[in-house]
């Protein structure tokens, strides 16, 4: 049986897996094209940890037919996805906070440059807010997730260029 299969006959919604520069996204909801660069060789079945939790490497990668939805399935069998910049991936499962309180502004907004070590996001996970600082310096190009929505482990929350 294949992974995509269990997926659909399974009460699970989402997968999210990476491993050494591969990242795979699994889901029975709408395509998020942000989230699914694929590189189609040797990542289902791999269940080790991954060794960078916080940067996907900026590639163009196909994402296969079988991932796709009905629909786009039946207009295309493959879509290029191209990315700009590397992904800041999320270290925790938790709630993103994009600005310090709701009167603050944003932390971070697309096109602003940003140097090492500047807050970003803060994530909230068992009433601890949590830090998360740009792993280098850069220009956002993409902020992945909105203001309070829960985040899961190793979700891409921000690009920077």
């Amino acid at each position: 049986m294949k992974l995509i299969d269990r997926l659909e006959t399974s009460s699970i919604r989402y997968v999210d897996y990476s491993h050494a520069g591969d990242h795979v996204v699994l889901s029975k909801e709408a395509l998020n094209t942000s989230a699914t660069a694929v590189n189609p060789t040797n990542v289902i079945g791999q269940a080790e940890a991954p060794t960078n939790m916080y940067v996907l490497e900026n590639e163009t990668k196909t994402v296969p037919s079988e991932v796709l939805t009905k629909t786009e399935v039946e207009t295309s069998e493959t879509t290029s996805v191209e990315v700009e910049g590397e992904a800041v991936l999320s270290p925790m499962v938790g709630v993103a906070y994009l600005q310090a309180n709701p009167d603050a502004a944003p932390f971070v907004q697309v096109g602003d440059t940003v140097k090492q070590g500047d807050v970003i996001v803060l994530i909230e996970a068992m009433k601890l807010m949590n830090e998360i600082q740009a792993p280098k310096s850069g220009v956002i190009t993409e902020i992945l997730v909105d203001n309070e929505a829960v985040v899961e482990f190793n979700q891409p929350l921000i690009r920077i260029k």
